[in-house]
């Protein structure tokens, strides 16, 4: 899921993360439908599949998980703070 991409015998310069689009309103988080979270683990269970996503504000700090059911249907599950 994180692939770390870095230059030629350099230091880490970046890490690539899968994201996901929030499927409704977390208004305890104040994120809105679209917003963007992290995707940190996937579970499969029977035929469902729940994302474990991490929302941060805009200076890389955590505001609290998400966790989303995205198949069969997308939709909030919970939330953490």
């Amino acid at each position: 899921m994180e692939a770390p991409a870095r230059e030629r015998s350099r230091q880490l310069v970046y890490q690539i993360h899968d994201s996901i689009s929030i499927p409704e309103d977390v208004p305890d988080l104040g994120v809105r439908r679209g917003e963007e979270g992290i995707v940190r683990e996937l579970v499969m269970h029977n035929e469902s599949v729940t994302a474990f996503v991490e929302i941060r504000y805009s200076t890389g700090q955590t505001r609290g998980w998400v966790v989303v059911e995205v198949m069969p249907e997308e939709k909030v599950l919970s939330v953490l703070k």
